[in-house]
């Protein structure tokens, strides 16, 4: 079969491998509905994520864009997420972030009935075993202002192997709160030796670190779909 159009060439690799639109789109890091309008011929992937699904794939860019350099044939079988150097992480409450530390010695395969495909990511940077994921709620993390903003519904993907607090001042952090037991994010600031929870909007308050405040992790990758 001749696949003459951008859009085709990735929806037969895809199915190749046996690949959803859905597992395509967690390890390129767009929604399922780009994944649908490539296939379309609606928009064309570009910048980093050509190079991503490229990777996916497992075909040259310059193939999906112009069916030069036919990549070889691959046998079927599901393309699991460490072959692309992503790690699958589950995205749990903001509950229980506050456990999760003092819960999860052994990562995420020690709590099946967390990992499912409803609740889960992929995280393409490097992150421990005991990874996580948060879902954003509320306005407090939404910059009016600055370069980096977290919009309420995005996903942030949480480290808690971190090293010292010394070592992550400037960073996203999440946190746990002595008095609630929930957790909440916040960028981690000093004053001397003093230690705050900084909202990246000015219309919040910034909380200041004492020993009713525990470090949970450091953000280490933000999604947000459109």
């Amino acid at each position: 079969m001749a696949l003459s159009s951008i859009g085709s060439r990735i929806r037969e690799r895809r199915r190749s491998f046996k690949l959803t639109q859905r597992d395509v789109a967690q390890v390129v890091g767009v929604s399922p509905s780009a994944v649908t309008q490539w296939e379309q011929d609606a928009t064309i992937p570009s910048g980093e994520s050509l190079l991503s699904l490229s990777k996916v794939l497992d075909c040259p860019p310059e193939w999906i864009m112009t069916g030069k350099d036919i990549p070889p044939a691959k046998e079927p079988g599901y393309l699991s997420a460490n072959q692309f150097n992503v790690k699958e992480v589950p995205i749990i409450s903001w509950v229980q972030a506050g456990q999760w530390t003092d819960s999860c010695p052994f990562g995420i395969s020690e709590f099946p009935t967390i990992k499912s495909a409803d609740n889960t990511v992929f995280a393409t940077v490097k992150v421990s075993d005991c990874a996580f994921a948060l879902k954003i709620k509320g306005e407090s993390m939404t910059s009016t202002s600055g370069p980096l903003s977290i919009p309420d519904g995005s996903i942030v993907i949480v480290d808690p192997e971190y090293g010292d607090i010394h070592d992550v001042v400037g960073r996203i952090v999440v946190a746990q709160l002595g008095r609630t037991g929930e957790a909440t994010i916040k960028k981690l600031v000093a004053d001397g030796s003093i230690y705050y929870l900084m909202p990246l909007n000015p219309a919040f308050k910034t909380i200041e670190v004492n020993e009713d405040c525990r470090l949970i992790g450091v953000v280490k990758q933000i999604t947000i779909n459109f």
